[in-house]
């Protein structure tokens, strides 16, 4: 009678011990991706970011503001903040001082805003954690917000035969004085001197002839 066959060994343990390891391996993996990004997570948070402004970025104002204020979601670190306005023609700013850092804040006065038309913000601003944020915004003066220019910057009037309103004004000459004092009082004072100068030879010629003779020498 033939032996019966020893049972088979378990060389079917093996596929749960692979499976296994593949596990252990996947979960390291997981473990060091997640470490990873839980360290990457709070330098990402760190950079800043805008959330809000004084002029609102795009706002069209009827008053012209009197300083930039930006507000991030953390504070601002200490360093090379600039913030800077520049006008619709460009090439002039108009921030009048230093900018001031208070917490999240940045901000920078202004000096009087001059003309009618878009305004640029061009800021720089360090993060918490040390890295630069810049970008920029814009809002618009309406024509009501511009201050009316004062006489003395305005073009002066063109004067009548081309005379410049700021030259003086010709004074009149003094007529000449007449030689004869008579031709002063023209035609009638020249009638009247003459009839002045006829009377007062008649009255000259009548003393004469009203005055006694010599006497007669005869009669002595």
């Amino acid at each position: 009678m033939t032996p019966a066959a020893p049972p088979a060994s378990a060389p079917a343990a093996a596929p749960p011990r692979r499976a296994a390891r593949r596990l252990a391996v996947l979960a390291s993996a997981l473990g060091a991706a997640l470490a990873l990004g839980v360290g990457a997570a709070p330098a990402a948070l760190a950079h800043n970011t805008l959330i809000d402004s004084s002029p609102k970025n795009e706002a069209e104002l009827d008053t012209a503001p009197e300083e930039v204020v930006l507000t991030f979601n953390a504070d601002v670190g200490e360093g090379a903040n600039a913030i800077v306005v520049t006008g619709p023609e460009g090439g002039d700013t108009y921030e009048d001082g230093e900018v001031a850092i208070e917490g999240a804040e940045a901000s920078v006065p202004l000096r009087e805003l001059d003309a009618a038309g878009e305004y640029t913000v061009a800021y720089r601003i360090v993060s918490a954690d040390g890295h630069i944020l810049e970008d920029d915004l814009t809002f618009t003066l309406t024509e009501e917000a511009v201050p009316e220019p004062s006489p003395s910057e305005e073009d002066p009037a063109a004067a009548p035969d081309g005379e410049s309103a700021d030259s003086p004004a010709e004074e009149p000459s003094a007529s000449p004085e007449p030689a004869d004092p008579l031709a002063a009082y023209g035609p009638v004072g020249a009638v009247v001197g003459g009839i002045a100068i006829v009377a007062l030879i008649v009255i000259l010629l009548v003393r004469l002839r009203r005055r006694p003779g010599p006497p007669d020498q005869g009669g002595r």
